[in-house]
């Protein structure tokens, strides 16, 4: 190499090395960000391990940036409540307007919420995320007596469940269909407090990708904290949240379950005695 060579060559040295040291710098403090702030944020936010950690104070940033989100009523009561691992078992009820609801409830409370989900909506690409969350699969078969089975011994060991009573995303859209009484029996047999919730502002029938990426203003309000029911009292118990969330969104009580329950309750009704 000439030496008129050597003086072309180094600045492509000197500026591929100040890149390599700026992409080092960067990806360092990148981690310190994470770990310094972004995680402990993260904790603050949910009490659980550091990946759940920081997918909730991604979801809190997101939601607040896109959906305008915002959360009403908490009374000191309800965030001891809803806060404190050791505040005893809790069942968290919700209508169900789109896929982005189970963030925008748990983003409310720092406990963990076990949610139930359809066995059939559980996609298999996403099985290590339902495992991360922890989610309780429903077949609407036999098999789910293993699932109230784990959400009993969730309960009992003070744990706190998530459910959107309807089964499902409220399809058409405007009305409050038929609740499934199965929260309102977990509540009895679990002696769980039922925390009653109304979500309002994402937009109707949206599924999980773009309910989280179209711009709204989305309200969560807390309308009770209500006592576990007797026994005796499950079906009218039922009745009671049903009509508490309809009354606040403004909506009529619909006469049905959402189209799928019907479905598999009419099979279920028509199937031969054995």
């Amino acid at each position: 190499m000439t030496a008129a060579d050597a003086a072309t060559a180094q600045p492509l040295i000197t500026v591929t090395s100040t890149a390599v040291m700026l992409a080092a710098l960067g990806w360092v403090l990148f981690w310190c960000g994470i770990w310094g702030w972004f995680l402990p944020a993260g904790r603050r936010r949910l009490d659980a391990d550091d990946a759940s950690a920081f997918f909730a104070q991604l979801g809190w940033l997101w939601t607040r940036r896109v959906h305008g989100y915002r959360i009403e009523g908490f009374t000191p009561e309800a965030r001891a409540l809803l806060d404190d691992p050791a505040s005893g078992p809790v069942i968290v009820v919700c209508n169900h307007a789109a896929g982005v609801d189970p963030i925008l409830v748990q983003l409310s409370m720092r406990r963990r919420l076990r949610w139930f989900m359809a066995a059939e909506q559980m996609v298999g690409a996403l099985g290590w995320f339902w495992r991360l969350q922890q989610v309780i699969p429903v077949h609407y078969d036999r098999r789910d007596t293993q699932s109230l089975l784990a959400a009993m011994t969730h309960l009992r060991a003070g744990g706190a469940l998530g459910v959107f009573p309807e089964g499902g995303i409220a399809r058409p859209h405007g009305q409050v269909y038929r609740f499934m009484p199965g929260f309102a029996s977990l509540a009895a047999k679990g002696k769980a407090r039922v925390v009653v919730l109304s979500l309002r502002g994402i937009p109707a029938n949206a599924g999980v990708m773009r309910s989280l990426l179209v711009p709204c203003t989305a309200t969560l309000r807390l309308l009770a904290i209500v006592d576990p029911p007797h026994a005796a009292e499950i079906d009218a118990f039922t009745e009671r949240v049903r009509a508490m969330i309809a009354a606040d969104l403004g909506l009529p009580l619909a006469d049905r379950h959402l189209d799928h329950i019907e479905a598999r309750l009419a099979q279920h009704t028509a199937a031969p005695s054995r």
